[in-house]
């Protein structure tokens, strides 16, 4: 590795998380010290939403960055470096355009916002519990008009067959988004030119760091950016294809703890 790192950015389902969406929260503990004594930031990037990610490491939030909903919102130390919102109209158009597209399935979207998430009251009960795993706060509206949050984000499912077909056409059909596939059936639709790439780079800004200092760990198709901008690509066992094939190292299963053993190998001097 050429590059002095200054920032470990790894995404969270697949890579960073084992099979219960959950990380050894001891080793994490232990390592963001010796990070620290080394000057190096350890940075979520994930798809989900900040108010998820905030919960999920509510107690190194003063430690760490994170780079949510696929890049749109990016804070450090719980500040607030960048944030990329849909206006009302495009989110409203957005929906009535998942709704006619021919992969859609009904009601099951979402609208991920900065104080919590909004489903319609006739949201199937099996895709609520389904996005109750990655989203706080969900909230039931009888129309999504009725929302007065700041939305970052539309979410629906599309099925894995038709996933490719999927993406595609709401590609195709929403000019002023983007439509990235990031694990299971899920399909995130946020603003065209924003990504984890993206954020990252913002993130890097904020900070003085030069993205050539960054290590960034990734499985998915929304990683592709962040990764192909890092100084150093590292891609899991478990990853897509084209992940490994941008990657500069293949590592262990996600499942096995194997981006934490990475990560405490490179303050170990072992790189």
């Amino acid at each position: 590795m050429a590059q002095e790192i200054k920032l470990l950015a790894t995404d969270m389902d697949g890579t960073f998380l084992d099979e219960n969406g959950q990380f050894d929260r001891t080793r994490l503990t232990t390592l963001l010290p010796k990070l620290a004594q080394e000057n190096i930031i350890f940075a979520v990037a994930s798809g989900r939403p900040l108010l998820a990610l905030e919960e999920l490491f509510k107690e190194y939030l003063e430690q760490i960055a994170l780079v949510a909903e696929n890049g749109s919102v990016v804070t450090y130390q719980g500040e607030i470096l960048f944030e990329a919102k849909m206006t009302t109209k495009q989110y409203l158009d957005l929906v009535d355009v998942i709704k006619n597209s021919p992969y859609a399935k009904g009601t099951d979207l979402l609208l991920s916002g900065k104080d919590g998430a909004y489903m319609l009251e006739e949201t199937s009960p099996s895709y609520r519990a389904f996005m109750a795993q990655y989203y706080e706060n969900i909230q039931l509206v009888s129309s999504f008009s009725e929302v007065t949050d700041d939305i970052f984000k539309v979410t629906t499912n599309i099925s894995p067959e038709e996933m490719e077909a999927g993406v595609a056409w709401l590609n195709q059909a929403v000019p002023y988004a983007t439509a990235v596939t990031t694990g299971f059936e899920s399909v995130d639709i946020i603003l065209k030119d924003v990504h984890k790439g993206v954020g990252l780079e913002h993130l890097c800004q904020g900070l003085g760091i030069g993205l050539e200092n960054v290590v960034a760990f990734g499985d998915n198709l929304n990683d592709l950016e962040m990764m192909g901008m890092a100084g150093y690509a590292v891609a899991p066992e478990n990853a897509r294809e084209a992940i490994k094939k941008i990657a500069d190292i293949e590592i262990g299963h996600a499942h096995t703890g194997a981006v934490l053993s990475y990560m405490e190998g490179l303050v170990d001097d072992v790189y």
